[in-house]
């Protein structure tokens, strides 16, 4: 049975196809540029795309706690990648919907001078699909900043034969705008219409779709931007604050990007019907769920579990951990009332840190149960990403998942 959701690394370093020859690197077969005269910006972007193309992608699924893998497979070379495409060695996923997931290929960001380009996979098709998606056009001149780490949110049409690609930038400060790429399209179309940030310090932390129309922005210190799509557009978005009784951790406002917000916080679509947040409190003994109402109207708790009832759970002691603060909480999109946490076993010792373990837990705060999952290193350091692109898989593509 196909599992219905999956956990990732949003990370992904590239890694050379070994199948393409046998295991064996092969000259580079790329012409860089063959024209007269230095290359300008668009013969670069068209070859950096060119070489995305050669990309290919695999995925290996596991079972939560347990972490899958998603692997993007670049032509092995006998000789070093021409400079434009220094840089290319490596990915980060910004989104996911059903069969789905969108990740950056190399540093490229919008409003930034790095190469790259976007990749969709497609777990649905046979042989993982990979698909390319051109930057953003470079004679844009209202791309003032990167808006954060992942900000490009994919969404399925409700066919389902299609999907939509949208980027968050800023068109002018404090100011937020959306450029679309629809894959019937193929083309990058810039929205009309734009909406007032709460600060020029907006920053994205993650993104996700819902209801089939709605682009969600979250930045996990401030609140959600959203936009309708089936609205025109005067309406089509709108700011969505953090519930008025979160907790109020000590950000220094002249030094935010000290603190990293996904360390306690996290926010997703669960089970395809509610966008929930969850927040370790500040002293990270009690988890917080808040509701968003159908509506859009307001936040309302919804759960309060204390941890140490993780910490006295049987299948928690039976491991042998001590009462370890948890962090990086991540909600499952499949299930009400579970959560994903990493603890780190670590200590002081001749004053220096001494690290013992990484453990990924699985809590049902509904039926107190907790699934400890020991890891192999400490390899968890960011907030993992949950998707159901493996409940959609090909058949003849599934691969049996690593023992962990």
């Amino acid at each position: 049975m196909a599992r219905s959701m999956v956990l990732l690394d949003r990370e992904i370093d590239f890694s050379p196809d070994e199948a393409v020859s046998g295991g064996e690197s092969i000259p580079y077969p790329w012409g860089f540029w063959e024209g007269s005269g230095p290359p300008n910006r668009k013969a670069i972007s068209d070859q950096v795309i060119k070489y995305l193309r050669t990309f290919k992608a695999r995925s290996i699924v596991g079972n939560p706690p347990e972490l899958s893998f998603l692997h993007i497979l670049v032509p092995p070379q006998s000789l070093p990648l021409p400079p434009p495409y220094m840089g290319l060695d490596s990915g980060r996923i910004s989104s996911t919907d059903k069969n789905l997931v969108a990740l950056y290929a190399g540093g490229y960001r919008p409003g930034s001078s790095l190469r790259g380009g976007y990749l969709i996979y497609d777990a649905r098709k046979a042989k993982d699909s990979l698909s390319v998606i051109p930057r953003l056009p470079d004679d844009d001149d209202g791309l003032h900043g990167v808006m954060g780490h992942q900000s490009a949110v994919v969404m399925c049409d409700a066919q389902g034969e299609g999907y939509v690609l949208a980027e968050l930038v800023m068109p002018g400060f404090s100011q937020a705008g959306v450029w679309l790429w629809r894959s019937s399209a193929k083309e990058w179309v810039l929205l009309s219409g734009s909406h007032p940030l709460p600060s020029s310090r907006f920053s994205v932390d993650l993104c996700f779709s819902y209801r089939g129309s709605f682009l969600c922005w979250v930045d996990l210190l401030k609140g959600m931007l959203l936009c309708d799509l089936n609205h025109d557009c005067n309406n089509k978005f709108s700011f969505i604050n953090l519930p008025q009784d979160c907790p109020a951790y000590d950000v220094n406002p002249e030094y935010p990007d000290i603190v990293r917000p996904d360390e306690f916080r996290s926010m997703a679509c669960v089970c395809a019907a509610h966008i929930k947040l969850i927040a370790l409190d500040e002293c990270g003994l009690e988890l917080i769920v808040w509701t968003l109402s159908p509506d859009l109207s307001g936040w309302t708790m919804t759960c309060k579990y204390n941890v140490e009832k993780i910490w006295a759970n049987v299948s928690y002691q039976s491991a042998g951990l001590r009462q370890l603060a948890p962090s990086l909480p991540v909600l499952s999109i499949h299930q009400d009332g579970v959560v994903y946490l990493v603890v780190n076993d670590e200590s002081i010792v001749d004053r220096r840190l001494v690290h013992k373990g990484q453990y990924l837990l699985r809590v049902d705060m509904e039926n107190d149960e907790v699934h400890v999952s020991p890891q192999p290193t400490r390899r968890i350091c960011s907030q993992l990403f949950a998707s159901e692109f493996s409940a959609h898989r090909h058949t003849a593509s599934t691969a049996s998942h690593p023992v962990i």
